[in-house]
């Protein structure tokens, strides 16, 4: 009995590695000359490291996606009166809009418009003319392909407010967004009606004024502020058939909508930028309006103009004002009452712009309004010594 538990508990031993989940301790593998071989240990995988975000490119600090997609002054360039709602840019204004500058070679912003018929004008580096293109919502590749670089994209408004919004959104480049640089262009705001925002002026005589003739970025006033280098620095207050106070078919005046955000959007402005020039181009309409209207005489355009000089120079104590007309017609009270609105405030300029009917409903056309350009920019360059 006592070797029959001898040799059972010997067996017991022999089992209880496998019992236990343990499988005996094996040798390493000897080589073929009786050296013992040590199992080589595996490599721990390198964590690969993301290429860091640089903080400067060619001199431009670098701004994030997320900064310039909540419109940051310091991320890029916004000029007008523009506002923010969920996240989008609203340009209502003609000739409001943004630039963007990106080390890259592609472009892309979503656009949205509230009405069919928008159409915007975009610049790309060193472009004077722009690409006009009409604007049915969804993401535009402005810039793609481009050589790998510094690069600028300049989106304008081309149509009036009266005509819709067009909302901004989804800004994307495959590089780098880039701060822009500042410049010592002066800051131009330019008051106005439908010769301003370049109504017709891709039409000829006989034409009706449509969107798809119509252009801000290729009027006298856009025109002017490119030749200063104030493109991305200027506002556009002025939508078509507006008069100084009086009202007609367009239910705003001037007034109005000068102390809001557009002809569309009259709740009160906020906005401190203060302009170093303001070109007051009105005139026209007032012209049209006191020639149905008797009852409306030089004396009460006169007070009109003067109000609104007087707003223009509370919000800009230190611009120089300079109000310019004929760029259609002349009316001898409506010409007399600016002058004398001039006259009775001080510190404003006058100025008589070359007239041009050329375009679509006797408003200037491209040539037209290249000519009044010209003599604005030598006016405001001997101005501004």
């Amino acid at each position: 009995m006592k070797k029959f538990l001898t040799t059972l508990i010997a067996a017991a031993m022999l089992l209880a590695p496998a019992m236990f989940g343990c499988a005996p301790e094996e040798s390493p593998p000897k080589k073929p000359d009786g050296e013992v071989e040590t199992p080589e240990t595996p490599e721990t995988p390198e964590t690969p490291t993301m290429p860091e975000t640089p903080t400067t490119i060619e001199g431009y600090t670098v701004v994030s996606e997320e900064d310039v997609n909540a419109f940051k002054p310091e991320a890029l360039r916004i000029f007008g009166r523009t506002y923010k709602t969920t996240n989008k840019l609203n340009l209502d204004n003609a000739a409001t809009g943004f630039e963007v500058t990106f080390y890259g070679t592609h472009f892309s912003v979503r656009l949205t418009p509230t009405t069919t018929y928008l159409y915007m004008r975009y610049f790309i580096d060193g472009d004077l003319e722009g690409t006009f293109k009409a604007v049915s919502g969804g993401i535009y590749h402005m810039a793609k392909d481009l050589e790998e670089g510094v690069h600028t994209v300049r989106v304008v408004k081309a149509t009036s407010s009266q005509n819709g919004v067009i909302r901004v959104g989804d800004l994307k480049t495959d590089g780098h967004f880039l701060a822009p640089k500042e410049t010592d262009a002066p800051r131009i705001e330019f008051v106005g009606d439908s010769i301003t925002v370049g109504a017709g002026v891709f039409g000829k005589a006989g034409d009706l004024c449509k969107v798809e003739n119509s252009d801000a970025a290729r009027s006298y006033a856009y025109r002017t502020a490119m030749a200063l280098g104030s493109e991305s620095k200027c506002s556009f207050v002025a939508t078509e058939g507006i008069c100084t106070k009086a009202k007609s078919a367009l239910q705003v005046n001037m007034l109005e909508m000068y102390g809001g955000h557009s002809s569309t959007n009259t709740t009160p402005l906020k906005e401190t930028v203060q302009y170093d020039v303001v070109v007051v181009a009105l005139g026209t309409n007032d012209s049209y309006y006191m020639s149905g209207h008797p009852e409306y005489t030089e004396e009460e355009f006169t007070a009109d103009y003067r109000e609104l000089l007087g707003l223009i120079r509370a919000r800009n104590p230190q611009a120089k004002i300079v109000c310019i007309y004929g760029l259609m017609e002349k009316n001898a009270k409506v010409e007399r009452g600016i002058k004398a609105a001039i006259a009775d405030m001080g510190g404003a300029n006058y100025l008589e712009v070359p007239r041009d009917n050329a375009g679509a409903d006797s408003h200037p056309s491209e040539a037209g309004a290249e000519k009044q350009s010209k003599v604005l920019i030598d006016y405001l360059k001997e101005l501004l010594k």
